[in-house]
């Protein structure tokens, strides 16, 4: 079977990125008889990165470098005749936009309803984008649901919310869990801890977040609880507030945020954080939140967990599926009890001992080589139905 794949988020979306890069990490090792042809587009992000490297030389993969990026109407109308050209058995998309002119069965991962489900999703783009992307998004993600013969997704939460807006039979979706990459793992070698501490200026004692700044990532709600927490007691001001992440062009003003808040002395933005190093970061922290609005999957919490890092989160969309029991699941919208919580948290040894330990055994449900099985067994049913139908 010939199958094309679509890797061009790798170049520009972390989290989508890293879900197709670890998909096509573990392909390789399940798969010996099919062949792929895989469309790149230079990484955005970090130009000298050669994200792909250990496919270069696997005879099964084939590398095809495309000139347009993920969001453009090139991808809508053009990748259709490009895709053609290579007469696939089946082409799968990563993201919920693709070709409305697929030339072979389509299979599409739906890793977020976020278009539809958060209705401020772009509000933090000037006005002429936050149009564009609206309109791009609300064309585009309905083509592709309709088109598609199958539709993967991470969670129950996303599957849920396609049955919501649209009329397509239940079983047309498959909810393939994705996985901790193997980098993220307990770090507790004392020197590799103090480079690390001093690389980045890190505090002794602090609370992490990491993702990006976008409004539905809750930053404010997590800044304006963190504020709340020191006023609970003096003791807390010992935690400092590390924040992680890709800064976006629409990035909050931290500092203005802080200042009006009062903690801007308690405030430490590190930026982009390389995964080898994140670990470290992840296994030195007190406790890690995520208290987003909206998530399809959410990944950070389980890295956190992978190393040994109590969880706060929230208990809404996917996370209630992706933390379950192995964290403690608050109201994003409630600054108070977000604070108590982390205040209750940073106290009580024995419930952070607990947390760690369920946190182990939560992160080995999810592993990228059962991602990757479940995957080619989805290419491999929809080949044949299509085959059947055929003849």
């Amino acid at each position: 079977m010939k199958i094309g794949i679509d890797a061009r988020v790798i170049s520009k979306y972390p989290g989508l990125g890293r879900a197709c890069l670890n998909l096509l990490r573990e392909l390789p090792k399940t798969s010996t008889s099919h062949e792929f042809v895989i469309y790149t587009y230079p990484n955005q992000l970090f130009p000298d990165k050669d994200d792909l490297h250990f496919l270069r030389n696997t005879a099964q993969f084939r590398l095809v470098q495309l000139n347009f990026p993920v969001l453009s109407l090139r991808t809508l109308i053009w990748l259709g005749k490009i895709i053609e050209r290579e007469r696939f058995d089946l082409f799968h998309s990563p993201f919920q936009v693709t070709t409305i002119f697929p030339p072979c069965p389509l299979v599409v991962t739906v890793h977020d309803m976020m278009d539809l489900a958060y209705p401020d999703a772009f509000s933090h783009h000037p006005f002429p984008i936050r149009q564009g992307l609206e309109m791009y998004f609300k064309f585009a993600v309905p083509k592709s649901i309709l088109q598609s013969k199958k539709i993967i997704v991470p969670s129950h939460s996303v599957k849920e919310d396609i049955l919501k807006y649209f009329s397509i039979p239940d079983d047309k979706i498959k909810v393939i869990l994705e996985g901790v990459d193997p980098v993220f793992g307990l770090v507790s070698d004392g020197e590799t801890i103090l480079h690390i501490r001093k690389k980045y200026r890190l505090p002794e004692k602090y609370i992490f977040y990491l993702g990006s700044i976008k409004p539905y990532k809750n930053l404010n709600g997590i800044l304006e609880a963190y504020s709340k927490l020191l006023k609970i007691d003096v003791r807390n001001r010992e935690y400092k507030m590390v924040i992680a992440g890709l800064k976006h062009f629409n990035y909050l003003d931290l500092n203005k945020i802080s200042l009006h808040l009062g903690i801007v002395d308690q405030l430490v933005n590190i930026g982009y954080i390389p995964d080898e190093e994140l670990s470290v970061i992840y296994s030195s922290s007190t406790l890690f939140i995520f208290p987003s609005l909206y998530e399809g999957f959410g990944l950070p919490p389980l890295e956190a967990m992978a190393c040994g890092t109590p969880v706060i989160s929230s208990n809404t969309s996917s996370l209630v599926e992706v933390v379950g029991d192995a964290g403690i699941l608050v109201n994003p919208r409630d600054t108070d009890q977000l604070a108590s919580e982390m205040h209750h948290l940073i106290h009580n040894i024995n419930l952070r001992e607990e947390l760690i330990r369920r946190g182990f055994e939560r992160v080995k449900k999810f592993r990228w080589e059962k991602t990757a099985l479940s995957t080619l067994h989805v290419y491999e049913n929809v080949a044949r139905s299509c085959d059947t139908k055929r003849s």
